[in-house]
């Protein structure tokens, strides 16, 4: 009963994320999300990833798992429609 709190957790995370990803997709710009931002943000949910993992905390190692795969494709579309030059 207790794991569905960590799906709770981690689809309305998805929820906070994925409409301004879609948008970014959509516009091809990703200038609204600095750098900073996604790399503290892929650093807290590869931290909680690695914390799960030790635990064996299933529902939290999938549901982060699937933020932090998320993080990186926000990460990658930051590079190719705004460069490296926009770093910072």
């Amino acid at each position: 009963m207790t794991d569905i709190f960590a799906y709770l957790g981690g689809v309305f995370l998805m929820i906070s994320f994925l409409p301004q990803i879609v948008k970014s997709a959509q516009t091809r710009s990703m200038g609204d999300f600095s750098w900073g931002l996604l790399v503290a943000t892929a650093a807290s949910a590869l931290s909680y990833e690695v914390y799960a993992v030790q635990l064996g905390l299933f529902p939290v190692i999938i549901m982060n798992g699937v933020f932090l795969v998320t993080v990186f494709w926000a990460m990658a579309m930051k590079w190719r429609y705004d460069g490296v030059a926009s770093a910072g």
